[in-house]
């Protein structure tokens, strides 16, 4: 059976990125539970600004790697300016870099009902802690 094999593409799981570094840890662990949602793909967390490693610095390791197609997944919740302007230029950068790598974006968080329901449960347990 000589098909050609189909790979997926990497994806890089984007985040603002913070100073404190505890709050960089919430993307890491989203990137491997969406790693095991997806069966075994391959999610890098990274960052807008302020961490590392950047999103150039991913598309780097993901290139490497031998990836020849990458997904930017924004971990942003709404149409911002950096989902609207810095995303795509960012991704500009990469292909320029990397001429043949195939880039999309995935739209950011935005609505769902899901993350309503999230939204719902934290402000209910807001009620029960007294800080």
């Amino acid at each position: 059976m000589g098909g050609v094999t189909v790979s997926r593409p990497a994806i890089l799981l984007i985040g603002h990125g913070s100073r404190v570094r505890a709050a960089n840890r919430t993307l890491v662990q989203v990137a491997r539970a969406l790693s095991a949602r997806l069966r075994g793909a391959r999610v890098v967390p990274c960052y807008l600004e302020a961490a590392r490693p950047s999103i150039q610095e991913a598309v780097d390791r993901c290139v490497r790697h031998g990836d020849t197609a990458i997904v930017f997944a924004p971990y942003f919740l709404a149409l911002g300016g950096h989902v609207v302007q810095d995303l795509p230029a960012q991704r500009r950068r990469a292909i320029h870099r990397h001429p043949g790598l195939r880039i999309t974006m995935a739209a950011p968080l935005g609505y769902d009902r899901r993350l309503v329901a999230v939204v719902a449960d934290r402000v209910r347990r807001s009620g029960r802690s007294r800080a």
